[in-house]
């Protein structure tokens, strides 16, 4: 097999391309990380979180150890049911890697645990009530096995007395019917 030999200026060319695109990259990375490295936003779980470097260790991708920073056992003893609380406090003294069971960078309204229960009001009921978890407005003390019963708290009570009667009890599940686009306010 026989090659042509290349233009002249042709190495030179591509040398110089390269070089400039490995200086953009760099430049790039250090004065607009998140823009540049950043695969979606991140939930509203983490909505504080301002460095990559709080949870990521460069070219390594999250760990566990940057997860338990924030989220150790005491953390869990203190804000979790009891169940949920052993859990957690046995899956860090084991090790085992938080990304087994949760996932970041979805969104913001995305939600981070693999194989949740699903949300029969979507994620805008976050949104318009300005909660971060069904338990603002549910009580699963009875566990799964049943339907969840509803508080009877501010939050549930302002959301029924919206809507003109279209967020009673039952009628919640379909948001999206009133609410084009997860808009706060109603479609006309």
């Amino acid at each position: 097999m026989r090659f042509l030999p290349l233009p002249a200026g042709t190495t030179t060319f591509v040398v110089s391309a390269v070089i400039v695109l490995f200086a953009w990259v760099i430049w790039g990375s250090l004065k607009y990380p998140e823009t540049l490295w950043a695969p979606g936003d991140l939930s509203r779980f983490h909505s504080d979180i301002t460095a990559c470097s709080d949870c990521h260790h460069p070219f390594h991708g999250p760990t566990s150890d940057k997860c338990i920073n924030c989220h150790n056992e005491n953390y869990f003893a203190a804000r979790s049911k009891s169940q949920v609380s052993e859990f957690h406090q046995q899956s860090i003294r084991k090790r085992t890697p938080c990304s087994n069971c949760h996932t970041e960078h979805r969104g913001a309204l995305a939600q981070i645990t693999i194989g949740a229960l699903f949300n029969p009001h979507g994620e805008f009921v976050f949104l318009a009530t300005g909660t971060k978890s069904c338990s603002a407005c549910h009580d699963f003390s009875d566990g799964f096995q049943s339907r969840p019963k509803l508080l009877d708290n501010g939050i549930v009570r302002h959301l029924m007395a919206e809507g003109n009667g279209a967020h009673k009890t039952g009628r919640m599940i379909h948001c999206l019917t009133c609410h084009a686009g997860g808009r706060r306010e109603a479609k006309e």
